[in-house]
């Protein structure tokens, strides 16, 4: 069977696939303690839901324009510019079926076969497998030495003739890094003279700790407006990932073809699901934000506390925003772990969930050997015994 080549190009997400093995387990009856979810254990809020039996009530099964709502891109237009301290207007966002479907429009837009895109590492696995879905050639940017950002020197060592695009995630996954104002502005700088794209993923941007800034490049740098794709979602602030409801906001010709781009694609949101986010847009339900923001400050610090206790393992960075904590396994590597040896993270995961009874994502999701990231978006219970067991576990490390 002959298939393209861009089908065997990338792999399925190891993200993904964690997460469901550990949901596979779990209904087979193994208890499983899953900090490889992605999303916050919150139901969302009630008057999100209200509005979703509402809109299924009434007539709005039929196609929408294919950009979104006009009330929709209007209240978003108005959110992202208080959000984000620079103007955009309505014709300047475009609603998409998850933030996932705007990454992939955009690197559609702006990658011809052959161009580069410099991406930070470790980093989100699907940035990379969408630049080559493009036709494009990801470029990693090492991090770990950099405190988990981009440096502008590193950035323009790599830079050529090629480079067309650099992908900012902040705050990171998997990290839960932020990238630093002062340092985000160097970046955007650069940018600007190179007219290199910024694709900014800005996803966990409401979800930042107390006293830390989540700035916007082009806030930074005016000039950076022009070239910079902001990439929001409401799915991990407003806790409807299943709802694949994700924003592009940029430059009005960019956004028009990614609006062509999306007509021959999925032709638009989910219409009864794009009603149902009028409230959220409007910001009439950022008290459930900021709601979350504290509830995940309390699990953080709790994070903290018991990772301490922990032999082998410790925090590669103190995580800034999302709920992630990226952890350094590499002194547990090459050892053995409840008498089984561990030669390599994928293993250690393996060996954890079997028996420690915890799901973890293994680095290599995110380009990084010798660690493992660990959401803290479940439970704080689960947290405590998930993490009791995990100590446990190590320290019978042979």
């Amino acid at each position: 069977m002959r298939l393209a080549a861009r089908a065997n190009s990338v792999t399925g997400s190891k993200t993904s696939g964690t997460r469901n093995k550990a949901e596979a387990l779990r209904a087979q009856g193994v208890e499983i303690v899953n900090f490889a979810a992605g999303e916050l254990d919150l139901a969302p809020p009630a008057e999100v839901l209200r509005a979703l039996h509402a809109a299924a009530d009434s007539d709005t099964h039929r196609y929408t324009d294919t950009a979104g709502l006009p009330a929709l891109r209007e209240a978003l237009a108005e959110r992202i510019s208080r959000l984000s301290g620079v103007s955009y207007g309505p014709a300047e966002v475009i609603v998409t079926t998850g933030a996932k479907h705007g990454l992939h429009l955009a690197a559609l837009a702006l990658l011809d076969p052959g161009d580069e895109a410099l991406v930070p590492n470790p980093g989100w696995g699907t940035f990379a497998a969408q630049i080559r879905i493009a036709g494009g050639e990801p470029v990693a940017v090492e991090t770990s030495d950099t405190g988990f950002v981009p440096d502008v020197d590193r950035l323009e060592a790599l830079r050529t003739d090629r480079t067309r695009m650099l992908v900012l995630n902040t705050p990171n996954n998997p990290t839960g890094t932020v990238c630093p104002p002062e340092q985000l502005a160097r970046i955007a700088a650069w940018a600007v003279a190179h007219r290199v794209w910024i694709v900014f993923d800005e996803c966990y941007g409401e979800l930042v700790l107390p006293g830390v800034t989540h700035a916007h490049p082009a806030a930074l740098v005016p000039e950076a407006r022009q070239l910079t794709v902001g990439i929001g979602s409401f799915s991990k602030s407003f806790a409807v990932t299943g709802w694949r409801a994700g924003h592009v906001h940029g430059p009005r010709a960019l956004i028009d073809v990614l609006k062509n781009l999306q007509s021959h694609t999925a032709s638009h949101a989910t219409s009864v699901v794009q009603h149902a986010l009028l409230p959220a847009a409007r910001g009439e339900l950022d008290g459930f934000t900021a709601q979350a923001r504290d509830i995940l400050a309390h699990r953080h610090a709790r994070v903290a506390e018991a990772l301490a206790t922990v032999d082998h393992i410790r925090p590669a960075a103190t995580p800034e925003g999302a709920f992630y904590y990226f952890l350094d396994v590499r002194e547990v590597l090459g050892r053995k772990v409840g008498g089984v040896p561990v030669p390599d993270t994928d293993t250690l995961t393996g060996v954890l969930m079997e028996q420690a009874h915890i799901a973890v994502t293994p680095g290599t999701a995110f380009g990084a050997e010798g660690f493992v990231r660990l959401s803290y978006a479940i439970a704080e219970d689960r947290i405590a015994a998930g993490l009791r067991s995990l100590r446990e576990v190590m320290s019978g490390v042979e």
